[in-house]
């Protein structure tokens, strides 16, 4: 059994796999305070791996608490995934990171290039990942990655907009009884109080980058051309109206992980 574990800045996703398939899987929001007793619970019914692979975008302080807690009770080290100029399988494979200097290109996202490209053979492929950012990654179909880019999520968009606003902030707290709410898109008419007003407004202005950034995608990258969504805002942006179609791959970040690593285990890479 092998475990992959994806940390995001929110959450934290594991899968379990036997035979190259996904047999189980979890997920748990996480406190940077109280990192063991979050893995306690979050893999209290997992059983012994015999690999455990990791992305980690969250800082090098939870990526050693992972590994610790790991040792402690699985006595297994965690392989950390990190972003490289090129990828080969034995299946002659070949994917090329665009950057210049790859380990700034975020390991998350290269993950999500490679599972990208080995899913959709002989197509290019925009890939989304919709989670704290909102990135994009153009692959072309022989495997080279051309670069993206990055836009803030609604999350984001929303904490920031209210930090310079006050009377902003405090209408909306007065609309809400200081609930956030993160409603979908309402295309119902034009919002007539500032909280809608502002949920309304981010929702049209994700929705116009997204669907911008498709259609650069489609002018850069010869045909056919799939798009690719991942992340936890995934289902919220594949219900805005008029979107380009796409296809949604909830453990995106996962399959690149695991054949990354599984393919560096196979080769002898440590």
């Amino acid at each position: 059994m092998i475990l992959t574990v994806d940390i995001g800045n929110s959450r934290i996703k594991w899968a379990l796999w036997q035979a190259d398939k996904i047999v189980d899987r979890g997920v748990a929001t996480y406190a940077a305070d109280n990192n063991a007793n979050g893995f306690d619970a979050l893999f209290s019914k997992v059983e012994k791996p015999t690999h455990i692979f990791a992305v980690c975008v969250a800082g090098n302080k939870l990526s050693h608490s992972l590994n610790e807690w790991s040792k402690q009770h699985w006595q297994r080290s965690v392989k950390f995934l990190k972003t490289q100029k090129r990828f080969s399988n034995i299946s002659n494979n070949n994917i090329i990171n665009a950057y210049k200097n790859p380990e700034q290109h975020g390991v998350d996202r290269w993950a999500g290039v490679v599972a990208s490209h080995l899913r959709c053979p002989g197509s290019s492929v925009c890939v989304i990942n919709a989670g704290t950012a909102t990135t994009f990654d153009f692959i072309n179909k022989d495997g080279q990655h051309l670069g993206g880019y990055i836009l803030p999520s609604y999350v984001t968009m929303h904490k920031a907009l209210l930090v310079d606003t006050t009377n902003v902030k405090s209408a909306m707290k007065s609309e809400s009884d200081g609930r956030f709410n993160e409603p979908i898109m309402n295309e119902s008419g034009v919002p007539d109080n500032t909280n809608d007003a502002v949920n309304q407004g981010l929702h049209k202005l994700l929705q116009a980058g997204v669907r911008e950034i498709c259609q650069i995608a489609k002018q850069k990258m010869e045909s056919p051309m799939q798009i690719i969504i991942s992340g936890g805002f995934a289902k919220t942006i594949l219900s805005y109206p008029d979107m380009p179609g796409m296809i949604y791959q909830p453990d995106l970040v996962m399959q690149g992980l695991y054949e990354i690593m599984k393919q560096r285990i196979s080769v002898g890479e440590s």
